[in-house]
């Protein structure tokens, strides 16, 4: 009797450690195709999004191509600039532009012209084309979205939390040098 409990407990640990080995090699392959997908940048390189800004960006560019304009590229600054934009919104639980002109400087960017779109996802929406049909719907946003002189892009999420709740803070920012 001891020995049938002693070999089921042994056969049950075998099994968890052979779960448990096989669910941490696959884990960083799911994690990092999650993480990123890597997209050419403005003027060569490349640019690592999320899938769920590629997924933005794709929508920009089909909105842009539907009505005859040129696709956007993402420019590593731009990029940066969003990122920490959308960042710093959740860290400081603030929802407003600022200034936008002196924070792309700050990363770099020298533009003749620049426009922004921020987003506040409170996790009510089901995906990046419920998301982005919010900023269409707005004039001023769709604005920048179609402004024909934009030619750069960098889009940036980032989640967490916000005002007590959890929320996703987006940031498009626009520009062309």
């Amino acid at each position: 009797m001891v020995l049938k409990y002693v070999a089921t407990a042994l056969t049950a640990t075998v099994v968890a450690m052979v779960a448990a080995v096989g669910a941490t090699a696959a884990e960083p392959q799911r994690a990092e195709a999650a993480v990123s997908t890597r997209v050419a940048a403005c003027g060569g390189g490349n640019v690592d999004l999320s899938a769920e800004e590629k997924k933005m960006l794709d929508l920009h560019n089909k909105t842009r191509a539907q009505r005859g304009l040129p696709r956007l590229c993402v420019h590593p600054d731009l990029q940066r600039a969003a990122r920490a934009y959308s960042k710093e919104m959740i860290a400081k639980d603030r929802f407003a532009h600022g200034n936008v002109g002196e924070r792309l400087r700050k990363v770099g960017y020298r533009w003749s012209t620049y426009g922004e779109n921020i987003l506040y996802d409170p996790g009510s929406r089901d995906s990046a084309e419920s998301l982005f049909k919010l900023w269409m719907n707005s004039s001023g946003h769709r604005a920048n979205i179609l402004e024909k002189d934009f030619r750069e892009i960098g889009i940036g999420a980032s989640s967490g939390e916000y005002k007590g709740g959890r929320a996703t803070m987006w940031t498009a920012d626009f520009g062309d040098r």
